[in-house]
């Protein structure tokens, strides 16, 4: 076939028009490179250089100065990128949305001055809680089981684990911590460190058959002293929830989820972590302990989760699980002594209801028996009991019977720039709970119950230890001298505790961990 012939197309434009000029390109390569330096260096000169130079803010009322450890700690911070996770800012709008503490206090600029300060290591992502004022609100021992590995604490964290630092290392990293929040952090720090020291020497002054509660019923010193730590509206309440199969499971998800690290996937304080604590974590395997313990009510249980316990690594719970939650926690671990961890699913036959013996409430009567009762540590000459119904002493006591009146243990009066620090007073007013630790390890007996102090009470032993002068069970001092030198071991307490495990295989880990 022939081919079909090509039918010239119409021109564009007449052949005697003449061609486009040259087009000429404005944003040439050199232009673009001198704006983007231009943009860099105007965002550099407004965000780095001015603040830097002209910022100069008087310090804050909370504010001191990074100690040498601190400052070295704070380039480990630096150097392992934790900046890209943790700030160390806290906006007025984190207030009450943080991860992980109850933060009373919001970041001023006079807090962040001086060499290590500025500029200040702001951070940008938040994925972790921000740091700002996180010191004091765990004790070393917490940090040090937390940095080694963050599942050891916090089951679902997603942190990287940073047991390849020093020993050196880890120290420092962990004294730049415990400085956020400057001297507010040092005053949390000092609490945690005496509580710390009366749960030693309270363990210490235990008699044979006294760990848990007193063979006569009573409770133990070790009780006492975790009871002075919460008001006395929690020491018999009784869980709100029901028993159920539902929340049950409920419960035991979350503790799988957060609490098998310290307290053990079996319930008995053998977690990973509790290499690194002391005192070790709690067990809730025995059953008589849940039944009968002076300290293990549900009310009781439900305040050391809510506001965690200085001086042990019990955290703060309260900002990261709902009110039903925790209830539901603590009706779980009624079930562990009967298999609630072990059975495919925990049942309301497994839990076990708690019931004190006789002798605790005849105690509690006789140890703070008025309601509405306050003590106010600043004028001990004009303490007084208001008026109220005093519990009936007889020798028949429901066991049954619920606890209503309330006792404040701390004094309200305390800043809330503090946080939720547990037991603490204003610096300087003697605290309740300090006094009657130390006078139980001074005496070498317990209030109500023993030794001829049967009938020493609370307002009986505020009442003595106000009129010492000494720093005795004053909130602010550091009371480790005020012990029984027989009842503490320095090198129980840290940094010393840590010295000796840290770089140790931890038998709670399979295979052991290697050296750190």
């Amino acid at each position: 076939m022939s081919a079909i012939p090509e039918i010239p197309s119409e021109p564009i434009y007449p052949d005697n028009w003449p061609p486009h000029p040259r087009k000429k390109m404005v944003m040439t390569p050199l232009m673009a490179t001198v704006g983007a330096l231009l943009a860099f260096a105007t965002v550099v000169f407004m965000v780095v250089y001015l603040p830097t130079t002209t910022f100069e803010p008087p310090p804050s009322d909370n504010w001191r100065p990074l100690t040498d450890l601190e400052m070295q700690g704070r380039n480990v911070f630096l150097a392992n990128g934790c900046i890209y996770c943790h700030s160390g800012f806290t906006r007025p709008q984190d207030i009450y949305a943080d991860q992980y503490y109850v933060y009373s206090r919001v970041s001023e600029p006079g807090d962040y001055m001086g060499a290590g300060e500025t500029p200040n290591l702001f951070g940008t992502i938040r994925t972790g809680p921000d740091l700002s004022q996180a010191g004091g609100f765990h004790p070393d021992d917490w940090h040090y089981a937390h940095y080694t590995n963050a599942r050891y604490t916090t089951p679902i964290s997603i942190m990287p684990s940073f047991e390849f630092l020093s020993l050196d290392e880890i120290k420092a990293l962990i004294a730049f911590t415990q400085s956020r929040g400057g001297k507010l952090a040092d005053m949390r720090m000092l609490h945690q460190q005496n509580l710390k020291a009366f749960e030693q020497a309270v363990a210490n002054i235990a008699a044979p058959g006294e760990k848990g509660d007193r063979t006569d019923g009573f409770p133990s010193a070790g009780a006492i002293d975790n009871l002075m730590l919460m008001e006395r509206g929690y020491w018999t309440t009784s869980n709100p929830l029901p028993v159920t199969t539902q929340n049950l499971v409920r419960g035991r998800q979350i503790f799988e989820e957060r609490c098998i690290g310290c307290h053990g996937s079996q319930g008995d304080g053998n977690g990973p972590a509790a290499f690194y604590f002391n005192p070790p974590p709690a067990a809730f395997n025995v059953a008589d302990d849940q039944e009968h313990g002076s300290d293990t009510s549900p009310g009781a249980y439900y305040w050391r989760i809510l506001r965690g316990i200085p001086g042990s690594a019990m955290e703060n719970f309260g900002t990261r699980l709902s009110v039903d939650d925790i209830w539901k926690v603590v009706l779980f671990l009624k079930t562990i002594p009967n298999g609630g961890l072990t059975a495919e699913v925990p049942t309301p036959d497994m839990y076990i209801q708690w019931k004190a013996y006789p002798e605790f409430y005849k105690w509690v009567n006789c140890f703070a028996p008025q309601e509405d009762y306050y003590f106010q540590p600043s004028s001990p000459t004009n303490a007084s009991v208001d008026a109220g119904s005093v519990l009936t002493n007889t020798a028949n006591v429901n066991v049954n019977q619920a606890i209503t009146p309330s006792i404040m243990i701390t004094n309200t009066a305390l800043s809330s720039d503090m946080g939720d620090m547990p037991a603490m007073v204003p610096d300087g007013e003697m605290n309740p709970s300090y006094a009657v630790t130390e006078w139980m390890t001074t005496n070498n007996a317990r209030p109500c119950g023993s030794k001829g102090f049967e009938n020493v009470t609370l307002l009986d032993i505020l009442a003595e230890v106000s009129e010492r002068t000494d720093g005795f069970a004053r909130q602010g001092v550091d009371q480790v001298p005020f012990i029984p030198t027989a009842l503490i071991d320095q090198t129980q307490l840290t940094p010393q505790f840590i010295d000796k495990v840290w770089g140790q295989d931890n038998p709670g880990i399979k295979p052991a961990a290697g050296n750190k």
